[in-house]
């Protein structure tokens, strides 16, 4: 009986050992990636904003918010696309843009 409750405590250990040794691994694995994840979206992110797609979209929707900004008929209207037009350029390398559209970020912003 003795050696029934030894090999059945030895497996108990070996047991707990090994549940020890996988929630380690699984812990480890967190902390590498709560390290390295936001790196590698900061890099995705830079990826994406220097991509064409994304130059070609923003610059289609700068010159959608300049037409409607040019037909809005009150202040309301014009600030509402003005707050628009800044945030869409706010991160974008507005020298990346057309001239026309710089011109009109420019005068945007004062």
């Amino acid at each position: 009986m003795k050696e029934v409750l030894k090999v059945f405590a030895i497996a108990m250990l070996a047991l707990a050992v090994v549940i020890g040794f996988v929630w380690l691994a699984q812990g480890n694995a967190f902390f590498i990636y709560q390290y390295f994840a936001p790196k590698y979206e900061a890099v995705r992110r830079d990826t994406v904003i220097e991509s064409q797609a994304y130059s070609e979209a923003t610059t289609r929707r700068l010159y959608d918010l300049r037409r409607q900004y040019t037909q809005a008929v009150g202040a309301d209207e014009k600030t509402a696309i003005k707050g628009m037009a800044l945030h869409e350029v706010n991160a974008f390398d507005h020298r990346r843009l057309p001239p026309d559209l710089q011109l009109f970020v420019n005068q945007l912003q004062r």
